[in-house]
């Protein structure tokens, strides 16, 4: 029988699955999507290498955080 606390998720739980969650929806919507992935931010800088560049700093910046 689970216990109280694994059938109902806690708060931090449910923040860790939103924070993880929408990186990887924009990241399907941009992949599903060329014409949005190719939005230009600054001269040749595109929405899509824009995002892959936000997520490899969220990245590193989280690994050196939490090391």
């Amino acid at each position: 029988m689970p216990s109280a606390s694994s059938r109902h998720p806690s708060r931090d739980t449910r923040v860790l699955v939103t924070v993880n969650a929408l990186p990887l929806a924009v990241g399907v919507l941009l992949s599903c999507s060329t014409s949005l992935g190719e939005i230009s931010v600054y001269g040749r800088l595109t929405l899509g290498i824009t995002w892959a560049l936000v997520q490899l700093a969220v990245l590193i910046g989280g690994t050196w955080w939490y090391e």
